[in-house]
């Protein structure tokens, strides 16, 4: 089996009696779709944020509004697909590790 780190995954903040975890999952299972449909079916409970991290290019990204979005598409439906919603506590702005304070060596 090959690991291709120059992919989107996805990683869930929940929240268990005031503590902040990620729950384990499998990464063929770290997918956008597949995070829509766990929360969905209640395999993920108070979630508090979402992320989507690219380790091979070094960036990370909020998307706990995209993921939102998709679960509650009637909530869009109010005719103007340019209002905006911020579903999130977090920012919205990609951070990279520079930005971060994190210094990274890869290995091709």
């Amino acid at each position: 089996m090959t690991l291709n780190l120059d992919f989107s995954f996805f990683s869930v903040v929940c929240e268990l009696k005031g503590c902040l975890y990620i729950p384990e999952t499998d990464l063929e299972d770290m997918t956008f779709q597949r995070i829509v449909d766990d929360i969905r079916s209640g395999q993920l409970e108070n979630v508090r944020a979402v992320l989507e991290y690219n380790p091979s290019e070094g960036w990370c990204s909020d998307v706990t509004g995209d993921v939102l979005t998709a679960l509650c598409p009637e909530e869009d439906a109010d005719g103007d697909p340019n209002t905006p919603h911020d579903w999130s506590d977090y920012r919205s702005e990609r951070i990279d590790g520079r930005l971060a304070g994190v210094s990274a060596t890869v290995a091709a």
